[in-house]
């Protein structure tokens, strides 16, 4: 096979098992909350802490990659960091009397796990592909991401409803250290180095070229800003929905059969959004999925009864909300340097949307204890509105870096 469809193949393989894994606590969440003597408040921090991990090590992984030029290595670790994760989250269904431990040890793993492929996957597509066309092919590498979202809760629902949550993470286990082997192999020929616009800066730049290393350009302080706000709001959603949906049916199996169908739009909307943003602008597909999203949760939450209404309503939100990669990190790859990429993602992708996240979780859990879930997801939404209206500040896809 050759590098691009190498690259595309494999970084789809990790982004399918990442983004699946992101998915594995908000469903042990209902599990968890059945052990005697868990505190609901207390197991709802782990989500912030994971992801505030997450934000703030993206920033240095994406620091760390673009010295050493070692991409695939770096993969490998992340995937089995997610894989140790996983072990860590069974040890409470084992043990009760270790729960808090091992749920805060799983919490690190997986904040440092998921923490190094978004940077990563989005450097090796815009250098494998090109800035021009990589937003398109990010979006067919983010819908791996969603159905990797798609696949999880049920996988991990119906395997224990047969041999037991324990058991079941341990096939988790199993398979993030098989998908860790290959994506090694698979990317071992990537070097940074082989591609023209990969290499350093030259000394005698113009000031102009090299406006990015000193200061953050503001249109890209506004994205980072705005993107935060949104995912305050999505990641509350994320993170909390399997356990509102299990209210809701007092069912692991409807509320993992919901999960299962609404994640697949997603699979679909990533390369469409990823294929707009190469052709009509980040700043377009950010400004439609942002509006999109918050119009069909306020549906959700506020005229959705019943299984079909509540299923229609999060699969057309899925469909918009989950499209960052290819809209996002396309975006980036727009209107920044081509040597300053991944420091940009890591900006967007770990401050905005990761660190973001973790603000709002923790927010949300604050939140809980005074109002019910349902009020408190109306409070969570306010953010995200005002998200939209700062999308006026974001250029369009002709403002660009360094050639």
């Amino acid at each position: 096979m050759n590098a691009k469809l190498n690259s595309l193949i494999f970084t789809s393989l990790s982004h399918f098992s990442v983004d699946g894994n992101f998915l594995l606590f908000p469903v042990l969440l209902t599990y968890y909350t059945e052990i005697r003597g868990i505190s609901v408040f207390v197991i709802g921090l782990m989500p912030g802490i994971y992801n505030l991990i997450s934000g703030f090590l993206s920033v240095y992984v994406g620091s760390f990659a673009d010295r050493v030029d070692r991409d695939a290595v770096i993969l490998m670790f992340g995937l089995l960091l997610n894989g140790l994760a996983a072990f860590a989250f069974s040890i409470p269904f084992l043990i009760n009397g270790a729960a808090y431990e091992f749920i805060i040890i799983g919490s690190i793993l997986l904040g440092v796990g998921q923490s190094i492929y978004h940077p990563i996957g989005a450097t090796i597509l815009s250098h494998t592909f090109g800035p021009r066309e990589s937003a398109s092919y990010m979006g067919i590498n983010g819908s791996f991401g969603s159905l990797g979202r798609s696949a999880f809760p049920p996988m991990v629902v119906f395997i224990a409803s047969f041999v037991g949550i324990a058991l079941g993470l341990q096939v988790i286990v199993i398979y993030f250290v098989l998908a860790a082997v290959l994506v090694i192999l698979g990317l071992r020929f990537f070097r940074r180095k082989d591609y023209q616009f990969s290499l350093p800066v030259k000394q005698n730049t113009t000031p102009k070229e090299n406006s990015f290393v000193g200061t953050i350009p503001f249109f890209l302080i506004m994205l980072v800003v705005l993107v935060f706000l949104r995912s305050m709001f999505i990641s509350v959603a994320t993170t909390w929905i399997p356990t509102y949906l299990d209210g809701i049916f007092n069912s692991k199996h409807l509320m993992a059969t919901i999960l299962g169908i609404a994640f697949l739009a997603p699979v679909l909307g990533q390369p469409l959004f990823g294929y707009l943003t190469s052709r009509l602008g980040g700043r377009f597909t950010i400004s439609l999925t942002s509006i999109g999203s918050v119009a069909f949760f306020i549906l959700f939450l506020y005229f959705s009864r019943g299984f079909a209404i509540i299923l229609f309503s999060y699969t057309i939100f899925a469909f918009f909300a989950y499209t960052g990669f290819p809209v996002l990190m396309g975006y980036a790859a727009q209107v920044t340097p081509k040597e300053h990429s991944t420091r940009a993602n890591a900006l967007v992708w770990g401050v905005g949307n990761t660190i973001g996240g973790s603000i709002g979780l923790f927010l949300f859990d604050g939140i809980r204890l005074f109002e019910n879930m349902y009020m408190s997801f109306t409070i969570m939404l306010v953010f995200a509105i005002v998200s939209v209206f700062l999308l006026v500040y974001l250029p369009g896809k002709e403002r660009k870096g360094s050639n």
